[in-house]
């Protein structure tokens, strides 16, 4: 039995199968995904990290489809936003938006003892909910039941404040924390027993990060393989957040409306159509 070291230092037991399915999901077909797991397969030793091992993979994909590749590449792509300039807040508020969420990010908003900045204020028919956002830049790291309290501590703190006010007009209803890797087994623990919603890389099942980014196709524009970095700081400056908010800009429009030269906005267009050709 190989056994692989995961990015946090913890032993993990080597499985094809969880390769094979990321490869899935990414939107590789049986056939490609089964030939790269072999491959793969074929070059991890053990006591190998799963960074190498990815690498491995990402190698594989690149030579058969860069697109496919940018795919599974989503969660490097989304650590790509904070280094930048590109708040983390602004690209989730942008995913809850499509999923029928009002959004403001960055409100201050009065709780009882202090005032405190909200990543993101979601509301959603007449409920409204304090998104607290949690952005790592490291595969390995874990948002802890630190993290977990904090948020909650600020919710109370908020709802205190506002259950003051004549009829309670506008209370949130409830905290969340969304971190784009993951969470300890005790902030989840706390979490369940607090009734603070957590959405992670991987969790919860049907909910996670990764999935409500890929069941609408709603990729960071960090995930475009050719996009330099003038061009993604021409874009943030003009919130441009979701790689499929530029499906209406042409190759002329990406030259003209941003300044993007037009050899690399020809390149960027050709990306986006692969990205998101029904055909994929």
């Amino acid at each position: 039995m190989s056994y692989i070291i995961k990015a946090s230092g913890e032993k993990e037991k080597f499985e094809k199968e969880k390769i094979f399915q990321s490869l899935k999901s990414a939107g590789a077909s049986q056939k490609s995904a089964a030939e790269v797991c072999q491959e793969v397969a074929k070059d991890t030793k053990p006591g190998m990290n799963t960074d190498d091992i990815f690498k491995q993979v990402l190698i594989c994909l690149q030579k058969e489809n860069p697109i496919l590749a940018a795919r599974y590449n989503l969660k490097m792509a989304i650590m790509k936003l904070g280094p930048t300039g590109f708040p983390f807040e602004k690209f989730i508020a942008g995913i809850l938006q499509e999923y029928g969420y009002k959004t403001k990010t960055g409100e201050q908003v009065r709780g009882h003892c202090v005032s405190h900045e909200v990543d993101v204020i979601a509301e959603k028919g007449k409920e409204h909910f304090m998104v607290e956002c949690k952005y790592h830049n490291n595969r390995g790291l874990k948002s802890d039941v630190k993290v977990a309290l904090y948020t909650y501590a600020r919710f109370l703190d908020i709802k205190k404040a506002w259950e003051k006010l004549p009829g309670h007009q506008y209370l949130f209803h409830q905290a969340w924390l969304v971190t784009n890797t993951k969470c300890t087994s005790q902030a989840l623990r706390f979490a369940k027993c607090q009734g603070l919603k957590i959405i992670s890389w991987h969790y919860p099942k049907g909910e996670s990060l990764n999935e409500l980014i890929e069941n609408k196709g709603l990729y960071p524009i960090t995930i475009l393989p050719s996009l330099s970095e003038f061009a993604e700081k021409k874009l943030a400056q003009n919130n441009i957040i979701l790689a499929k908010d530029l499906l209406k800009y042409s190759q002329d429009d990406l030259n003209n409306t941003f300044g993007i030269h037009s050899d690399l906005a020809k390149k960027l267009r050709e990306e986006i159509n692969g990205l998101y050709s029904p055909d994929f």
